[in-house]
């Protein structure tokens, strides 16, 4: 990625986002641990299940006020009160609880008011979450990257939070193959926006605006 600034080699977010792709084990833990291709596990009990929140919650704390390669999952695991195996039970790194920060941020978001046009109440849903997304850059970058670190490992679970959230947005119970299809241009268009704004290559102003114009584009005639 080509961003306007960092191109002397002054390590802005885009390279240490260009680093972190291209060494996804790199981890400020004792010993440096290699993700492993499987989905979180998942809490069957109370207690478990406050653990992985407390785990995501201080993931959150420290990623909104540190940059993701001076955060390591034994800090995240001693903010949160667990021990480093306890957080590796549930999530193979730290690049896999950041990317659960932000599934769990989208699952939590409410979309604005409907109205009777999809498009735009999908389009308004987006930018909004966009918006969310970009008010702590820390912590975006450490999500966005962390996800593209674990979509990018062999056998990567999918994850149809995002998409879900589409489909009921857009008041569609049972999607089309084609309005799963476009529901998923528009997820990896906005993913793609944020790369570039959290590199540094975008304004949030104009990113909010592509996010807007891209949905209304690529969903026209699908809903």
């Amino acid at each position: 990625m080509v961003t306007r600034r960092g191109r002397g080699g002054g390590g802005g977010p885009a390279d240490r986002y260009a680093r972190a792709a291209v060494s996804p084990i790199a981890d400020t833990d004792v010993v440096p641990r290699i993700g492993e291709p499987r989905a979180p596990a998942r809490p069957v009990t109370d207690d478990q299940e406050s653990r992985r929140g407390a785990i995501l919650s201080a993931a959150t704390r420290l990623g909104a006020v540190r940059e993701l390669d001076r955060i390591g999952a034994q800090e995240i695991a001693a903010d949160a009160g667990v021990a480093l195996r306890t957080l590796y039970r549930y999530y193979p790194s730290k690049h896999h609880v950041f990317a659960a920060v932000l599934t769990e941020q989208v699952s939590r978001f409410r979309p604005p008011p409907p109205t009777d046009d999809a498009v735009a109440d999908i389009s308004a849903l987006m930018v909004a979450a966009c918006r969310n997304l970009l008010r702590q850059r820390h912590l975006a970058h450490a999500m966005i990257t962390s996800t593209q670190i674990v979509r990018a490992q062999a056998n990567a679970p999918d994850d149809p939070t995002l998409r879900e959230l589409i489909m009921a947005t857009a008041g569609v119970d049972r999607p089309t193959t084609e309005q799963v299809r476009r529901a998923r241009l528009v997820q990896q268009a906005a993913f793609g926006i944020m790369t570039w704004t959290i590199g540094g290559a975008l304004e949030p102003d104009d990113a909010l605006a592509d996010v807007e114009t891209a949905c209304r584009l690529l969903l026209a005639g699908a809903f």
